[in-house]
């Protein structure tokens, strides 16, 4: 294990937990992880709790990492990209949103964008995500973002079948000729479902894609 990299997850969701656990086993197994959680902050967000308040929570568990000796910090709650932002500022290590690479992924693609959801505070906010980044990027490509609906509830009452039922049924509705992404870790155990029905259909899952960019950046 000598050299290998840490990397610090800070987790929002305990349905996020799983889905990056099996992405780095997969695609990255030498990784060192370390696990930071508030699992109180999804709901709080949900309830509107004071912006600032949310922010130094957010801030909080990333110097916590920081003192640790990290060499990369991944968010996997998609809930909360503009206080991730504000933390990228304040440390000089890589911080990645949880959509982040996919989302680059996906506009480097141009092709047009389905993201789907099952988080519906997620939904504007990566909307307005993916489309500044693809502004950064001098692309600009159609996006839709679509809530599954009580997704959500039927992953959180352990009916994970049911969960990624539904998810593929709005997945495969979607045009071949569109990248569809799956805007939240929880959502990723949908891939298999979907592909199993349509293998040609373009799907990014956000474990996958930050792994992936988080081994790029850091083996550079």
């Amino acid at each position: 294990m000598k050299g290998a990299k840490k990397i610090a997850l800070i987790h929002a969701l305990e349905e996020s937990k799983e889905p990056i656990w099996k992405s780095f086993q997969h695609l990255w197994p030498d990784a060192v992880l370390s696990n930071y959680s508030d699992l109180s902050l999804s709901i709080d967000r949900n309830l509107g709790q004071n912006e600032h308040t949310i922010s130094q929570r957010i801030s909080e568990l990333a110097k916590i990492a920081v003192t640790e000796n990290t060499d990369a910090i991944l968010y996997t709650c998609s809930a909360f990209g503009d206080e991730i932002n504000l933390v990228k500022e304040q440390y000089n290590i890589p911080i990645f949103r949880p959509n982040e690479a996919a989302f680059y992924e996906a506009i480097q693609l141009k092709q047009k964008i389905k993201l789907l959801v099952t988080f519906l505070p997620s939904l504007d906010l990566l909307t307005k995500e993916i489309k500044t980044m693809m502004k950064e990027s001098n692309i600009e490509i159609e996006v839709e973002g679509l809530y599954v609906k009580e997704a959500l509830n039927l992953l959180q009452s352990g009916l994970l079948d049911k969960h990624n039922k539904l998810i593929s049924s709005i997945a495969l509705n979607q045009k071949d000729d569109s990248t569809i992404i799956l805007g939240q870790f929880s959502m990723a155990s949908a891939l298999p479902s979907i592909k199993a029905e349509n293998p040609e259909l373009k799907v990014l899952t956000t474990p996958d894609s930050s792994v992936l960019g988080l081994k790029r950046l850091l083996d550079s």
